[in-house]
């Protein structure tokens, strides 16, 4: 069994990490006040050092995702929603508007182009 410590790693880092092990090891989950305990027990005949270094890899890695996402959340809202906001069609409903109404180069507009 291996202690992680809870200020260094969220319940959905552990999630994550254990997750993708499932596949080749049985993984028992336990925690106390401050730490996470994890103890891994593999389906072959590996080598259970190993076992756990592969586990912190995966964990460091989990990590590092969830600090990026955390990092560029509000570029990536930005990103979507200019994309979105950018494909509004901006006709009436009510219009009895035909395909050949639109035209290919007002849908492809540069983001940054001024309207005319």
């Amino acid at each position: 069994m291996h202690k992680y410590l809870k200020e260094l790693y969220s319940i959905e880092n552990i999630m994550k990490a254990a997750y993708a092990f499932t596949d080749s090891m049985y993984i028992h989950l336990d925690a106390d006040e401050h730490n996470y305990l994890i103890s891994l027990c593999t389906k072959s005949m590996e080598e259970s050092k190993e076992l756990y270094v592969k586990f912190e890899n995966e964990l460091i890695a989990q990590k590092a995702r969830q600090i990026v996402a955390e990092k560029t959340k509000y570029i990536r809202e930005m990103i979507v929603s200019r994309a979105l906001a950018s494909t509004l069609i901006t006709k009436n409903i009510n219009d009895n508007i035909k395909e050949t109404d639109f035209n290919a180069n007002d849908i492809l507009k540069d983001w940054f182009e001024e309207n005319e």
